[in-house]
């Protein structure tokens, strides 16, 4: 429970994770005193998310509680109670799992189970904002570029699915009973600390290790990054703005192709890669471009950083955490 204090108690749900433990720093640095929830389940390398921790915990201002937030252990209401913020990036994510029953469950449990659990106790607590981290998967396949924000939704995979059911759930209770929900649809994320399972950590580890990338497609496919800074800047600017009962499309811009990626990831490095193409996945999108011109407008979004800074900057940080 969090003690008395004149600055702001803000919790962060998954912590240490690749967004999240970005997030958590910045407000640690503005003064907040941060609460990291993370259930360090096995989606990814745990060792990597333990590095997160250990740099998180060097702050003072930090507390973490180890729990998933559905365990039965976790007293939630006692971790909200004072809890003015609430930042929910915790989730299950990937687009490629298969269709099974097992793995259609731990979506429903890690995601849409585990927000609405939280929902009730941000909600019991009287929190000022819950902001939610959805993904721009949710549009489907193929939807009109730049993609708006009040585009037909079309999810193809258990991550989309689930998420829209966390944003249709998390707007019932906003509608309902007046929970200040913010929502941030998130475009493909990329920079230090990304998950191992995504495309430019990918590639930038085989290309330096030699080793061939596998490419869904014929590479032609073309995707909005968002540099995680950028991520966290829209986060930290929702804290400023509280544009409750919004919904905003964040992207770093601009689009580029997978082989353009690879292009990049081949300049960064040094040396070319070794491209093996294979069949495409349906549950990936063909094309995707954020209009950001809400976030934009009304929280004063401003990204800059480009996909050559993005990538040299997250290859510098796997020389020094991944490749030694």
């Amino acid at each position: 429970m969090p003690q008395a204090s004149s600055r702001p108690v803000t919790l962060v749900t998954g912590a240490t994770g690749f967004i999240a433990s970005h997030l958590c720093e910045s407000l640690l640095a503005r003064g907040h005193r941060v609460i990291g929830l993370d259930g360090m389940t096995d989606s990814y390398d745990l060792e990597q998310k333990r590095a997160n921790l250990n740099t998180l915990r060097q702050h003072e201002d930090f507390e973490f509680v180890e729990a998933h937030l559905l365990d039965n252990e976790l007293e939630l209401e006692q971790v909200v109670d004072g809890v003015e913020y609430v930042f929910h990036l915790a989730a299950r994510a990937g687009v490629r799992e298969g269709w099974t029953p097992t793995n259609f469950q731990r979506y429903m449990q890690d995601n849409s189970r585990s927000t609405q659990r939280l929902a009730d106790a941000a909600l019991r607590a009287g929190v000022k904002l819950f902001s939610f981290a959805s993904t721009s998967s949710i549009y489907g396949f193929n939807p009109k570029m730049p993609t708006p924000e009040d585009h037909p939704l079309e999810p193809r995979s258990f991550y989309a699915m689930t998420k829209l059911l966390d944003e249709h759930l998390l707007s019932s209770y906003h509608r309902l009973f007046g929970l200040p929900v913010v929502v941030l649809r998130y475009y493909t994320l990329f920079g230090p600390r990304q998950r191992p399972d995504m495309l430019v950590h990918i590639g930038l580890k085989a290309i330096a290790t030699g080793k061939p990338i596998t490419i869904y497609g014929d590479g032609e496919q073309t995707r909005e990054l968002t540099y995680v800074a950028d991520a966290v800047d829209a986060q930290v600017r929702v804290l400023d703005a509280l544009p409750i009962g919004e919904t905003f499309n964040i992207g770093s811009g601009p689009t580029a192709s997978v082989n353009e990626l690879i292009d990049t990831m081949e300049r960064v490095v040094g040396r070319p890669a070794k491209r093996i193409y294979g069949e495409a996945h349906p549950a990936d999108q063909l094309h995707s471009q954020a209009d950001t011109s809400k976030a934009r407008r009304v929280l004063g979004f401003d990204p800059s950083t480009t996909i050559h800074e993005g990538i040299a900057a997250e290859y510098t940080w796997m020389q020094e955490a991944v490749l030694r």
